[in-house]
This record gives structure tokens, C-alpha cells and sequence, in this order.
């Protein structure tokens, strides 16, 4: 591209444009104002009959044909008018287009350049930030980044400060919650909770203040739970017990060394054997996806308050 140094002295370039305002004289104005208010005025009320209609039509066929030739004359005086105004127009736009022929390559090869600029800033910035960053464990992605340092009055001082306040805030926020997840982790350890599904909740924008009382809750609820189920077990028990005695106490009668409930003629044996047979156990995995944490919360209580044995395990 070829660089053209010739500076246009605009000052020095003048426009003799000279302007005569149109002089435009309607003679008998006045009295043509007064004539038709007049005429006009005696058709204010009127009142077309059969005897007038004739008439009527008439007059209405002049009025109209004088209207047309005072608008004829209008158009013809404006066109009259605005010719030199055309021509002047024309001329001017002659000169315009000139100078926007040499704006429009100046002006796309400024925007490139402020591009290119632009984008050698933006290299030179994410450079800054990628040594602040990795100096701190961090990645460029943690940083906010912020458009104003791309202008030409945004310093390296400006953007490594403002991306130093950023490292110290994500710093002082990981330690946060590194101290809460301590304390979940311990208090955890302390009530013989599972950490993990409490540790999301911290992750999740929740205090340890907050989850240890969600915790409490849960073991209550657990303690509850297990009364409930340490019940149910006596009273099975003892239900169980009841009926080997009365089964023990019932009367029996024996055929062929089988011992026959003497009002059913049911084996006994058999009845028992299958009262003691082992209930079977099953494993089963279950996969849950697009789950909430809040959600994983409920699934566990649940599944503690009604005994089953089980494993969380996030992937």
C-alpha cells in the first residue's frame, strides 16, 4: 500500500456560492381571497334540487377546473424554482463524492491498524496475565478479563494490578472454603457422617455453620429412624417367639415319621423349612444422571432413613 504524505490545506480552499432568494408576487391575491370567500359563502347551507342540480353541476365543473389551473400554476413556479436548486444540489454532491472516495480507504485502513493494534494488545495482555496466573496456580481462565485494558491509555501497571486484586480475591476465597470444608470434614469425622454429600453443599455457596445443622438434623433423623427399626425387630421377634411356642404346643399326629397338622393334614416339616429358608439378598447399582446436589441429599436421607445399605459414588 502506498503511503501518501500530502496534507490537503482545506483552509485555503473557498466556496463561492452566492444565493438570491426567489422573489415570488401574487398580484391580485387579495381580491381573488375575497371574491371566492364570498362566492363560497352563498354555498354554505346549500340544498341541491331538481331544479337547481343542472346549475349545480356547473358551478361545481368551474370551481373545479379553477382549482386545477391555480394548482397547475404552483407546480409550474416550483419547478421553476427549485431548478437552480437541482443544479446547485448536483454540483455539490459531485464534490462529496470525491471526498468520500478518498475517505473510504483512509477510514477501512484506520479501523485495520486500531484492529491490529488492538489485537497485539490483547496478546501482549493475556501474555501478562498467564505469568500472574501461573505463578499462582491459577489458570487464565479464572481471570475476569476486562476490555478496558485494550485501550491505548490502559497501562501494564493498570492490568497487572487490577489482575493482582482478582488473584488475592480467588485466593482468599478458596481459603474460605478450605477452612469450611475442614471443619465439615471433622465434624463430620466426629458424628460419623459420610463428608462427601456435606462437602458438596459447602461447595454449593452454603457456610459449615449452615450444613452442620443440616448435619444434626439428619443424625436425628437416623436416630429416629433406627428406634423405629429396633421396635419393629422386638416386636417381630417376640412375635416370631409367640408362634414357635404354639406351633411347639400344638397338638400333631404322625404318617410315615411325618408329623401332620391334625386339623389341616399340612406337613409340618415342610412349613417349617420353608419359614426358615435364607432370604436372598441382591446387589444393584443404580445410575443417576443430571442430578442436582440438593437432590443427592434427599436420595441419601432417604435411603438411610428406610435401612438400606448403600454407596454414593460421584463421577
Amino acid at each position: 500500500m502506498t503511503t501518501i504524505s500530502t496534507e490537503l490545506q482545506t483552509q485555503d480552499l473557498e466556496f463561492p456560492v452566492n444565493l438570491k432568494p426567489a422573489e415570488i408576487t401574487f398580484g391580485n391575491f387579495d381580491e381573488m381571497k375575497k371574491w371566492l370567500t364570498d362566492y363560497a359563502a352563498t354555498y354554505k347551507d346549500v340544498v341541491i334540487t331538481e331544479q337547481t342540480f343542472k346549475d349545480d353541476k356547473k358551478v361545481r365543473a368551474q370551481m373545479r377546473a379553477l382549482k386545477k389551473k391555480i394548482d397547475d400554476r404552483r407546480i409550474t413556479i416550483k419547478r421553476d424554482v427549485n431548478k437552480p436548486l437541482d443544479e446547485f444540489e448536483g454540483k455539490v454532491k459531485e464534490l462529496t463524492t470525491i471526498l468520500d472516495n478518498v475517505i473510504g480507504p483512509i477510514d477501512k485502513g484506520i479501523k485495520f491498524y486500531d484492529q491490529a493494534v488492538k489485537d497485539k494488545k490483547k496478546q501482549h495482555v493475556i501474555q501478562l496475565i498467564t505469568d500472574l496466573t501461573e505463578s499462582n496456580n491459577l489458570t487464565v481462565n479464572a481471570i475476569q478479563f476486562n476490555n478496558k485494558w485494550l485501550n491505548a491509555t490502559s497501562t501494564d501497571k493498570n492490568v497487572v494490578e487490577e489482575v493482582n486484586a482478582q488473584i488475592d480475591a480467588i485466593n482468599a476465597e478458596q481459603a474460605r472454603l478450605d477452612g469450611e470444608r475442614l471443619i465439615i470434614t471433622n465434624y463430620a469425622k466426629a458424628v460419623e457422617l459420610d463428608s462427601q454429600g456435606w462437602l458438596a453443599m459447602v461447595n454449593d455457596g452454603k457456610s459449615a455453620a449452615e450444613v452442620m445443622k443440616l448435619m444434626d438434623a439428619a443424625r436425628e433423623r437416623i436416630k429416629t429412624q433406627k428406634a423405629i427399626e429396633a421396635d419393629k425387630q422386638k416386636k417381630r421377634e417376640e412375635y416370631e417367639a409367640a408362634m414357635a411356642k404354639l406351633e411347639a404346643e400344638k397338638p400333631t399326629v404322625e404318617v410315615n415319621n411325618k408329623k401332620l397338622d391334625p386339623e389341616t393334614g399340612e406337613i409340618l416339616a415342610d412349613k417349617l423349612e420353608s419359614e426358615q429358608a435364607e432370604i436372598k439378598t441382591i446387589d444393584l447399582t443404580l445410575e443417576l444422571k443430571n442430578v442436582r446436589s440438593a437432590q443427592t441429599y434427599l436420595l441419601r436421607d432417604y435411603l438411610t432413613d428406610n435401612g438400606f445399605d448403600f454407596t454414593m459414588v460421584k463421577k
